[in-house]
């Protein structure tokens, strides 16, 4: 994205939002311009996008009209749900885990509510200003979800150059579910993660670092056509009438 976008506020922003702006404007060395009484449509102009401050929120606004903003919900809902595969592959033993691609930190909220130390990776800087936001300072209207959110460690950062700076078996697990090849979604908010997500495939490398830093084994989740199960031996964990599966790879 080379940053091709602007900062703005929405309309009668305080002054803590316009210096909040600006500081965010200045970190990602593009232009802050002020909301006044302008459409974000007229102030995008020819930018990619738009990231508004809000009193309580972040929210970044696409060209195209899609958002990406934090929002648990999904997390929420599998929660509730009271039976989730994920939760079932980790066991009921806390880990320490390390989720390498974090992006609206759904399967991260969902397993650090069970107990589990959750460290998550995002290379995408405004994917993780929003989320890493969002997990700081959003209050969930399902109380026993907003101190777990304060748990997440999140960190900038591509997963290969974190994993290289671990100590073997730093953590139990290690997870990923790389940005799906196959547009599975269409909604607002899977578009808004979309456009900005890093579409990096998996490498052995990858792999093999993962492997090192994990002391138990590595979860991935994909697509379930996808190849990248077997292409890297991972026990694929087939679920009907899914549009993903997840697999298991021992770190042993």
């Amino acid at each position: 994205m080379e940053n091709d976008f602007i900062v703005t506020t929405s309309y009668g922003a305080s002054f803590k939002q316009q210096e909040k702006a600006k500081q965010v404007a200045n970190y990602f060395d593009c232009p802050y311009i002020e909301r006044g009484k302008s459409s974000l449509k007229k102030l995008i102009g020819a930018s990619n996008g738009s990231l508004v401050v809000y009193k309580s929120e972040l929210i970044f606004v696409h060209r195209d009209g899609s958002r990406l903003a934090f929002h648990p919900d999904t997390a929420m809902l599998r929660i509730k749900n009271g039976q989730d595969p994920l939760v079932d592959l980790l066991g009921q033993a806390p880990k320490r885990i390390l989720d390498a691609t974090m992006g609206l930190a759904n399967d991260s909220l969902v397993m650090a509510f069970q107990g589990h130390s959750v460290t998550a990776l995002e290379i995408n800087p405004l994917i993780h200003l929003i989320v890493s936001s969002g997990l700081a300072t959003y209050v969930s209207n399902f109380e026993p979800l907003t101190p777990v959110m304060r748990t997440i460690k999140t960190y900038h950062i591509n997963s290969l150059d974190y994993l290289r700076r671990q100590e073997n078996k730093a953590f139990d697990v290690v997870y990923f579910d790389p940005m799906f090849r196959q547009k599975l979604g269409s909604s607002p908010d899977f578009l808004g993660l979309r456009n900005l997500a890093e579409h990096r495939r998996v490498t052995v490398e990858l792999i093999d670092e993962a492997k090192r830093v994990a002391k138990d084994y590595l979860i991935i989740k994909a697509y379930y056509k996808d190849s990248i199960f077997e292409d890297f031996g991972f026990e694929r964990q087939e679920r009907a009438n899914t549009k993903f599966h997840y697999g298991i790879l021992s770190a042993r």
